[in-house]
């Protein structure tokens, strides 16, 4: 009997585990070789890491474009130009929309990049001068770095598999009840007017609808997000949403006062999701606004932007609140109970504030508090 070498075995049968990436940007050399040397020997869980090298932004930019499952960026701010390490951190949060790798920013020169506006301006996960990153500090801040990367990664593939089940869920449900609405509808036909068995059936199928409704939203809610980040103008999608408030209001021979505080306002969204949220918030006071007043406000400070629907309706009982964000709860005998939800998580998705509470006056207010964004130059 031949055996083949222990080393052979783990490299040809695979059975050593994937290294952590890291990525090092650093327009010097010798940087690049220090970070090696002090982390030659370095393993986390079991896995030890593997180096990627970039020495401009643009080649950063690249490489993490390839490796989507890179753990790490140690990133200098100076390379070709004063701010080619912070425009690297921004391509890497909002066009490469990679909100799992962790961002380490290590600079020679402070001043070129000051670490309270950096940390505000940026999302990036540490900030370190190279003068203070001795090997053990570096090997607690890659240690921190790749088991928040970890942890993170775990998360994300909860949520992956968990919505991957509601819409299959929700698949399974949407055919059989179909197939149930489409024989009782047959049965129907198939039965005189006259015959008692008639209005049975007509629940059947008017069930049948409404779980294809409930069907609908838990599908819209699992594959909510992440949100793709732009600067965004809210105003039209304000407006487009309380155009179409304004239609289902109609339908529904609604009377109502609605009153508009609006102005331009810029934020960091995904307008599509939005656009969502504002639909489910219009959709969860409609049933209270009947003869009552409206108020949407879009008003922007030195601070953020509050963006808001105020009613004047029953407002939401002391023993409900705690649970109206939660998925499938409602007081209304056909409600759904997934607008407040999908707002919610629309909120969280962006970092917002949610905004939940009854008005001293009445009703309730609703809605987000967004950070302020500048205006392009």
């Amino acid at each position: 009997m031949l055996f083949a070498d222990e080393d052979d075995q783990v490299m040809e049968g695979g059975f050593e585990p994937h290294p952590w990436k890291v990525l090092v940007v650093d327009d010097e050399e010798e940087v690049h070789q220090a970070t090696r040397l002090v982390l030659s020997d370095y393993e986390f869980a079991g896995r030890r890491l593997e180096f990627l090298s970039a020495y401009t932004g643009e080649e950063a930019k690249r490489i993490i474009d390839e490796n989507e499952d890179t753990a790490l960026v140690l990133l200098d701010v100076v390379m070709e130009d004063a701010r080619a390490g912070l425009e690297v951190a921004r391509y890497i949060r909002h066009d490469a929309q990679n909100r799992l790798v962790r961002i380490v920013l290590r600079t020679g020169q402070p001043g070129q990049a000051p670490e309270r506006e950096v940390i505000t301006d940026y999302d990036i996960n540490d900030y370190k001068q190279k003068t203070e990153l001795t090997s053990t500090k570096l090997f607690t801040t890659i240690t921190t770095a790749i088991r928040s990367y970890r942890d993170l990664l775990a998360v994300d593939e909860s949520r992956r598999s968990m919505n991957l089940l509601a819409m299959s869920v929700a698949h399974q449900i949407r055919n059989r009840t179909m197939a149930i609405a489409g024989f009782a509808n047959i049965l129907k036909r198939n039965i005189s007017p006259d015959d008692g068995q008639g209005k049975y059936l007509e629940s059947i199928v008017e069930e049948s609808g409404r779980l294809e409704e409930v069907v609908g939203a838990v599908n819209a809610y699992s594959t909510c997000g992440p949100p793709e980040l732009t600067k965004t103008q809210l105003l039209p999608l304000v407006e487009n949403a309380v155009e179409r408030f304004v239609t289902a209001a109609g339908q529904r021979e609604r009377e109502y006062a609605l009153e508009m505080r609006i102005s331009a306002s810029l934020g960091m969204a995904d307008a599509r999701m939005l656009s969502r949220a504002l639909d489910a918030l219009f959709e969860n006071v409609l049933d209270f606004v009947e003869g009552g007043e409206l108020v949407m406000v879009l008003q922007s400070d030195v601070q953020g932007t509050m963006l808001e629907i105020l009613d004047r309706g029953p407002g939401i009982a002391s023993q409900h609140m705690p649970h109206v964000f939660d998925p499938l709860f409602s007081t209304k005998p056909d409600g759904v109970g997934m607008g407040l939800c999908m707002m919610r998580k629309v909120g969280l998705e962006h970092g917002w504030d949610v905004v939940l509470a009854n008005r001293p006056s009445g009703g309730i207010r609703a809605g987000y508090v967004i950070p302020r964004v500048e205006e392009e130059a």
